[in-house]
């Protein structure tokens, strides 16, 4: 009995013994993991910037092979691609033109040939019939397609070296060259009908090659050709008509360079017109002249950097050329560029890294770059006109740029994630009387995809981007 007892009084003696430890191991603190919130994303309309002006790619020699030596089938579907607003087409709205500088003993092909390629100026303007081909055709796909004109090197009967491979322009043709540019821009806008909406004086001038069209221009002598230039728009009658930009310096740095040493027509230039070359310069940002930036590719005649065998690397490539629109697009508040173009827009068996779409002229077949599709997510919701506003990113992974429409406040919203992990995040802004977004995904198995519209909640969504994406948003 008593033996009983004492196992009664211990087995109480245990219990209350284990309510101690339980109730006191649940008042220590305990490192239970919670998940994380999840990233922010936000859009301020109120707050503006710039307007865009667009997004494209040059014509040039290279779209001669589109017309000629390409099925009717295949330049209809290439030309879709570039121009269309619709589908997984990429939208351009804006095309680079080279005035041809070449005479026919200059040029057996025929392609590249001046219609003032000699020293009594009879003018020919039968010639140059490739590019206008290619610009009616983005015309049909765009009606408001704007056209941004620009030399590689005056004639060679203008230059020092007669060539027009190299040389400077001579002074003593200063006015000829600057007849010479305006004409073709009175013959292109006036007769032809091309929305021939910016003129720069000289693609790289600070550069010069033996196997191609260039002009090498001092400081000074950009000065004073600017000047005759504006001169010759301004006695046409066609100043007003077209805006003159700097000259197309090979990186922001030059570009800098140029307009730092412009002391008598620096205020003539309307924008400033430069390309994406290394030797970044974020100063030049500063510069309250509209910016575009007309021309950027991956180049690498060793390495050959497009592989569209490769989804991993032509991906990596569509991330990075997003980071460099990114970047033109948000640096400089109000300042920032304005519009970004890539290098050709159609190259034929070149290095594939030049270009958006590369022809293979033998088999009559072509490859999409996996970068014409991330230059697409900017194009296809940030179109002409839109301005773009203040945003927000919680995670330096998510790189961010918004527009609106001014007349409907609507926004569109561009996300790249940089990162190889999947991120989300909840994106406020949007209107808060809009339901739906309408969404396009780039990523390594994704080309401008059209994915399910996202659904609003009091202006707001929440997201999982994917790694190494690019997605684009555009308000219904």
């Amino acid at each position: 009995m008593q033996l009983n007892t004492n196992r009664s009084s211990l087995s109480i003696k245990v219990v209350m013994m284990l309510l101690i430890v339980v109730i006191g191991f649940t008042c220590l603190p305990i490192n239970i993991p919670i998940a994380a919130a999840a990233d922010t994303i936000t859009l301020t309309k109120g707050t503006t910037y710039q307007a865009i002006d667009g997004f494209g790619a040059a014509a040039n020699k290279p779209v001669y092979d589109l017309q000629h030596n390409m099925s009717a089938v295949n330049q209809g579907a290439i030309l879709d691609k570039l121009f269309l607003n619709s589908g997984s087409n990429a939208g351009l709205t804006m095309v680079r033109w080279e005035i041809n500088p070449f005479k026919l003993s200059e040029d057996p092909s025929g392609i590249e040939i001046s219609y003032c390629g000699w020293n009594n100026c009879t003018e020919d303007w039968s010639t140059d019939s490739h590019q206008r081909w290619f610009a009616d055709q983005a015309l049909s796909r765009y009606s408001a397609m704007q056209f941004y004109a620009v030399p590689w090197s005056p004639p060679s009967w203008m230059k020092d070296t007669a060539t027009v491979k190299g040389g400077h322009l001579l002074p003593a043709r200063y006015t000829d060259y600057a007849n010479y540019v305006a004409r073709w821009i009175q013959k292109y806008r006036g007769d032809f009908g091309y929305n021939i909406k910016w003129l720069s004086i000289q693609n790289e001038p600070d550069y010069e090659n033996p196997l191609w069209a260039t002009a090498r221009y001092y400081n000074a002598e950009m000065d004073s050709v600017i000047g005759a230039v504006d001169s010759a728009l301004t006695s046409k009658g066609i100043r007003s008509q077209v805006k003159l930009t700097s000259p197309e310096a090979t990186s922001e740095n030059v570009a800098m360079n140029f307009l730092n040493n412009m002391p008598t027509n620096k205020g003539l230039v309307d924008y400033v017109a430069y390309h994406n070359y290394g030797n970044d310069n974020s100063s030049l940002y500063a510069e309250t002249k509209p910016k575009l930036m007309t021309e950027y590719n991956f180049k690498d005649e060793t390495n050959n950097l497009w592989n569209p065998d490769n989804t991993t690397y032509d991906n990596q490539q569509a991330i990075d050329l997003a980071v460099r629109i990114h970047r033109a697009l948000t640096t400089g508040g109000s300042n920032a560029a304005k519009g970004f173009l890539y290098w050709w827009s159609i190259g034929s068996n070149e290095s594939l890294a030049q270009q958006l779409i590369n022809l293979n002229t033998s088999g009559g077949t072509y490859a999409m770059s996996k970068v014409l599709y991330a230059m697409g997510n900017f194009s296809r919701v940030m179109r002409p006109g839109y301005v773009r506003i203040q945003t927000a990113s919680s995670n330096p992974s998510l790189l961010v740029v918004a527009t609106k429409v001014n007349s409907t406040s609507k926004a569109q919203l561009v996300v790249i994630n940089t990162s190889a992990s999947d991120i989300t995040a909840t994106v406020s802004g949007f209107s808060t009387s809009s339901t739906a977004a309408s969404k396009l995904k780039t990523s390594a198995t994704d080309n401008l995809t059209n994915m399910t519209d996202v659904t609003l909640s009091g202006g707001s969504f929440t997201q999982t981007f994917s790694a190494k994406s690019v997605y684009s948003f555009s308000e219904k």
